[in-house]
């Protein structure tokens, strides 16, 4: 599977949360108002043609300069791991169609030091840095990701944007 932009974890053979899974997504330049309304049409438009991927309300996006942390959910408990991975992938493309994403960051992905499959073991070792993040809700989960830079923090607190998800959850 091909991405017009860098995807890490965008099929993990191991990963934690059960039917959750969270993402982060930087963008080319920074979304302003308008791109964000795009995006938000986007994926609303997009997720009524998907069966097995949700994002729901009470999992409203947080937002920094160029970045986004989301979460992705399964509509059910008997879900079909490889169209799910699918579906979110369709997403991110929706998502890039909108507004030009630079990389997404699957941060649910569960590797221990020693039992990474060969395709881990090569993206450790050719990723280029992705660089400093944003500092996400200190009430986050702490992820096991090795896919991300664990390094510098930018200086910015990720905040909601009730625009946003005004313009997400309009139809649901």
């Amino acid at each position: 599977m091909s991405f017009p932009f860098l995807f890490y974890g965008a099929h993990p053979a191991e990963w934690y949360g059960g039917g959750r899974l969270d993402y982060e997504v930087r963008f080319v330049t920074t979304p302003v108002a308008a791109d964000r309304v795009a995006i938000a049409a986007a994926v609303r438009a997009r997720l009524a043609a998907l069966a097995e991927i949700r994002l729901d309300a009470y999992d409203p996006w947080r937002w920094a300069e160029a970045w986004t942390a989301l979460v992705v959910r399964t509509r059910t408990s008997e879900t079909d791991w490889t169209i799910f991975f699918e579906e979110v992938a369709e997403l991110f493309r929706t998502i890039h169609g909108a507004c030009a994403i630079e990389l997404v960051v699957c941060r649910s992905v569960d590797t221990a030091p020693g039992e990474d499959d060969p395709w881990t073991v090569w993206t450790l070792a050719t990723r280029p840095d992705i660089g400093a993040r944003p500092r996400w809700d200190a009430k986050a989960r702490t992820s096991q990701d090795r896919f991300a830079a664990r390094g510098p923090r930018l200086p910015i607190d990720a905040t909601f944007d009730p625009s946003f998800e005004a313009a997400r959850n309009a139809a649901e």
